[in-house]
């Protein structure tokens, strides 16, 4: 399973929630592991709409159904409200 997505949150707000979770592992410079599930950050250009500014990160979840289910589920539950 695959899932990616643009979330309008700073990568090091992400990278703290990764890292703060007991079962989630560092994975090389651009992400991290939960199970067999490989979790990859990348900072993109901020968004601007008129005077306005987002940050954006794409997220992408790859790995086995359940794995990649559960870490995605926790981390939406985390920033649903953040932006997305």
């Amino acid at each position: 399973m695959v899932i990616q997505e643009i979330w309008a949150i700073p990568l090091d707000r992400i990278e703290r929630f990764f890292q703060s979770q007991n079962d989630v592992r560092p994975n090389g410079d651009d992400g991290f592991s939960f199970g067999q599930c490989k979790i990859r950050i990348t900072s993109m250009s901020e968004r601007e709409i008129g005077s306005l500014r987002f940050p954006q990160t794409q997220m992408e979840f790859e790995g086995p159904d359940a794995d990649t289910e559960e870490i995605h589920r926790r981390f939406v539950l985390q920033f649903i409200s953040a932006g997305g």
